[in-house]
């Protein structure tokens, strides 16, 4: 009994030995993979293939492979299958579905195994679904006198817009007033009266409405009563269907205004405009403002390159998620920081080790560099790189930096966005004046960084739940050098010119500390920073809040070239102020396709313009005495975006958006202008041209013609200013269509009145 037991065992241990994983394919390993279901099909657009897809994988000797992942990939249209990846049955097929693509045309699938070198390829083509819908375009046709034939087309298309057939069917419901050819060439036969143009398509109809002017009536007739407007009006929410406008006197100017408010900062749209009835604009008129030019100078041509900057911000957001957790751990990682290091102020000469790494590892992989403490005032320790370039700052001039912080920027940034931290416990805030700063810069590049501030020198360096020992833990930023021999990657900077660019640079960056530092250790909202394009809008204020400070102005007061002939002024623009006005130059260069709000990716010069300026407004349209809480409230906030931006307003900030959009064109630009269409703290006209005509305000405008349309992209909160003119005692009649159908409700049209 015992040897039968035994052997039953080891039969038993061999069985188990010799057996296969559920998981594992069984017979040889995968060798060919072949179609089972036919390769090439047909079914209408949506529509799920009958029997799927069906594969078969074998092994080397022709035997079906179980437990084998055959992957189907999409290569062609805009399909699906499900699964994505089949494992193969006892019989070696694997199945899926296939449901095609909503576009009309080829669908492709590729199956593979992996070890199997051959592939399967299943092509299927998607035909059009039955016609659910016509469409005409343009809506209305207008014939004026000048013309007696326009062209409409028309098209049959199914329930995901592909064309359809048949072709609709045209018929003019009065002959004896038009004619239409199967093309859609409409041709005059009388004049003043209208009639319908009816399309049919199987069961489907449609129809257009078809104007013949008589000599002596109005482009309106029929459409919509002319409006006359006084010069400086605003009217909006007006119809893409037909807007009328009558001038009453000569030289008269206008504009219509599409605004995007979609809401998506990523979300795009073309539109049409057309005006008939326009005459040609009358010649510029001259600036409204009295003649000043800038008489002192101002600094140096430098561009800023934010995009280091960008990545910076989203590199540290992304490595706090990942290292620092909830807010809580944060609290209990503070206090056990806090006593490991906090020290006594370090004195002029001492040396200390500061990691200036600034790449994708920053926390694990620590760079120090070496510096000398070069002055310490109030509330700033000046360190500066012993590896610097010769020539640079004296001890005397860093202090004078210092002192400014102390006298200017610290009292400023602090009264509008509250108190940084003191995470190292000394009181002060440190600025590392380093050569790596001016290392970001390639050689010959136009664009410089000139400084940054990294979240990362606030996250503990070695307590839990989350050590980052490349953390210098203190507050502080990093800031640009001089190099006249131009020791790094050749690229000269004076001590002129670097001494200019540091206190705008500093303005900027302590916003940025002040509000990452509040989010994480006050406010209590962890790694919830705020969203870029509004963090850097706020920093861009910073810089306009020293600007009024140093130059001893104040908001609401329309600033213009005027100023540029005090010094004060002058020397204040030049440092604090001139860089907002670049910026908000490109975005006026661009408005159709650029916006003060960015989804995602990087805070581009036009979008850090574009929201300055639309903060300023926005600040500008509520009590003064409530525009320091505005800021305070943006900084101290558990939201961010526009959620932070709508509590700290008191309102949803889309309207706001559309009225600083019908801003950036009418202020300064007419007289009697309704105050919500004005920025009351700056004449940009007159800054950026100095009030002369050789410089033009580098607004994009476009011009209407006659009856030519004009067609745009546009991005969400994107707007467009289209001018026109009207012969004095005619009418104008302006129609807007998006891909030749009517507006959503998120294209906002507006008209103006400017001269």
């Amino acid at each position: 009994m015992k040897s039968r037991r035994l052997a039953l065992i080891a039969a038993s241990s061999m069985a188990v030995a010799c057996g296969h994983d559920s998981t594992s394919p069984s017979g040889g390993p995968p060798a060919n993979l072949g179609a089972v279901s036919d390769v090439n099909r047909s079914a209408v657009v949506g529509a799920t293939i009958p029997a799927g897809l069906v594969v078969t994988v074998t092994d080397a000797s022709g035997r079906p492979v179980s437990g084998a992942s055959v992957a189907f990939a999409v290569t062609g249209g805009n399909g699906s299958t499900n699964p994505r990846i089949a494992t193969t049955g006892s019989n070696g097929q694997a199945t899926a579905t296939w449901t095609l693509g909503t576009i009309a045309g080829d669908n492709v699938i590729k199956a593979s195994v992996s070890g199997v070198a051959s592939s399967v390829t299943f092509h299927a083509m998607g035909t059009p679904g039955p016609t659910v819908n016509l469409l005409l375009s343009p809506r209305s046709v207008r014939m004026p006198v000048s013309a007696d034939s326009a062209r409409i087309t028309a098209s049959s298309l199914d329930l995901f817009g592909n064309p359809t057939t048949p072709t609709p069917v045209l018929v003019a419901r009065d002959p004896t007033l038009i004619t239409v050819d199967p093309t859609g060439l409409i041709r005059a036969l009388r004049r003043g009266s209208a009639t319908w143009l009816v399309a049919t398509s199987g069961a489907k109809s449609d129809s257009v409405l078809v104007t013949v002017l008589a000599v002596g009536q109005s482009i309106c007739t029929g459409a919509a009563a002319p409006l006359d407007l006084a010069i400086g009006q605003t009217i909006t929410d007006v119809s893409g269907q037909g807007f009328c406008v009558h001038a009453s006197s000569a030289g008269a100017e206008y504009a219509i205004v599409p605004y995007y408010n979609s809401g998506v900062a990523s979300a795009t749209t073309v539109i049409e405009v057309r005006g008939q009835g326009l005459a040609p604009l009358p010649l510029p008129t001259p600036q409204l403002f009295s003649a000043a030019r800038r008489s002192l100078q101002q600094q140096p041509p430098v561009t800023i390159d934010h995009s280091f900057e960008n990545r910076l911000h989203a590199r540290a957001r992304a490595e706090a998620a990942k290292r620092l957790g909830s807010r809580g751990g944060w609290r209990a990682s503070l206090d056990a920081a806090r006593a490991a290091t906090v020290s006594a102020i370090p004195a002029v000469g001492d040396l200390l080790s500061l990691n200036a790494n600034a790449s994708n590892d920053f926390c694990d992989n620590p760079q120090p560099r070496i510096g000398r403490v070069a002055a310490v005032t109030d509330k700033a320790i000046i360190v500066a790189d012993t590896s610097n370039p010769a020539g640079g700052f004296t001890d005397d001039e860093y202090r004078s930096i210092g002192v400014t912080f102390d006298t200017l920027i610290d009292p400023v940034d602090r009264a509008a966005f509250g108190a940084p931290t003191d995470i190292d416990g000394n009181g002060h805030v440190i600025m590392f004046f380093t050569r790596a700063v001016n290392a970001l810069t390639p050689a010959g590049a136009i664009g410089v960084t000139l400084g940054f501030f990294y979240a990362r020198d606030l996250y503990p360096k070695t307590a839990p739940p989350g050590p980052c020992p490349g953390s210098n833990f203190a507050e502080m930023f990093y800031l640009l050098v001089p190099d006249t021999g131009g020791v790094i990657n050749s690229n000269k900077r004076s001590k002129s010119l670097v001494l200019t660019l540091t206190n705008g640079t500093v303005a900027h960056e302590y916003q940025h500390l002040i509000n990452a530092s509040r989010r994480m250790y006050v406010n209590g909202v962890g790694t919830a920073f705020e969203e870029r394009w509004l963090d850097e809008g706020l920093a861009h204020v910073a810089e306009e809040l020293n600007f009024f400070r140093s130059a001893k102005r104040t908001p609401r007061s329309n600033l213009d070239a005027s100023g540029f002939t005090d010094p004060l002024f002058n020397s204040a623009y030049s440092v604090f102020a001139i860089n907002n006005f670049r910026r908000y130059a490109i975005y006026l260069a661009t408005p159709e396709t650029q916006a003060p709000v960015v989804d995602l990716g990087d805070v581009g010069l036009a979008t850090r313009g574009a929201i300055w300026s639309f903060l300023r407004y926005a600040a500008d349209h509520l009590p003064p005495a409530a525009e320091n809480a505005l800021w305070f409230n943006l900084v101290n906030s558990h939201t961010s975006g526009m959620a932070n931006l709508a509590n700290a307003l008191g309102t949803a900030p889309g309207p706001l958006f559309h009225d600083w959009a019908i801003s950036v064109f009418m202020d300064d630009n007419a007289t009697n202008v309704d105050p919500r269409y004005l920025q009351p703290s700056w004449n940009a006209r007159s800054v950026l041209t100095g009030n002369g005509t050789s410089t033009p305000f580098p607004l994009l405008t476009r011009t209407l013609s006659d009856n030519a349309l004009v067609s745009l992209n546009m991005v969400g909160y994107g707007v467009s200013f289209l001018r026109f003119s009207v012969a004095s005692g005619q009418d104008a009649l302006l129609t807007v269509t998006t891909n030749g159908q009517p507006l959503p409700a998120t294209m906002q049209l507006s008209v103006v009145r400017v001269r």
